[in-house]
């Protein structure tokens, strides 16, 4: 996979990772794009999805908690998360025009890792829980590439837009952006 390693050790979230030992922070993030590149390139596409909506709802939740002059209300706030939330327990996407998105009993699964990973590194403060989190999210955007990002980014747009706001789905754009510069065509 073609990936412009030096951009992706300027992302923030990143840098002290790359910084503190390079090439074993780069080898983590490969072991995990080679985990994603063996399933189904629609179980990826579904992944993509889960990540953009999870990504929005990260920025909402946030802007909340520093108190953004942007931030959504409280009730706003709670609903954001809960439905985000509510898919990542459920392990599948009900979409506001009736479709559901379902995953494979092995992306479910690895649904659950992520999520526990999560947990332990922003829930328990476990220093390596964040580092591994943030090798497997950056694994997760260059597995997916700036195709699958764009379409998954573009049906949240169409699909949650009155719950997220258009101000905070393309903050989750933003947020994407360096990631997606980062992964192959």
């Amino acid at each position: 996979m073609d990936v412009n390693w030096e951009k992706l050790a300027q992302i923030r979230e990143l840098q002290e990772y790359f910084e503190a030992d390079y090439d074993d922070f780069k080898e983590r993030i490969e072991q995990r794009i080679e985990e994603l590149a063996a399933l189904d390139p629609q179980e990826l596409d579904k992944m993509a999805v889960i990540r953009v909506l999870e990504v929005t709802n990260g920025c909402i939740q946030w802007a909340f908690r520093r108190q953004d002059e942007q931030c959504l209300s409280i009730e706003q706030t709670r609903e954001c998360m809960q439905v985000v939330i509510g898919f990542i327990k459920e392990k599948r996407i009900d979409l506001p025009n009736g479709e559901t998105i379902r995953f494979t009993p092995e992306v479910e699964e690895l649904l659950g890792q992520i999520r526990d990973l999560y947990q332990q590194a922003f829930k328990k403060n476990v220093d390596t829980a964040q580092r591994e989190f943030y090798a497997y999210s950056a694994a997760q955007f260059l597995a997916f590439g700036q195709q699958r990002m764009q379409r998954a980014m573009d049906l949240v747009q169409q699909q949650f837009e009155p719950l997220f706001s258009d101000y905070y789905l393309q903050r989750g754009r933003r947020y994407i952006a360096p990631y997606v510069e980062a992964a192959p065509a």
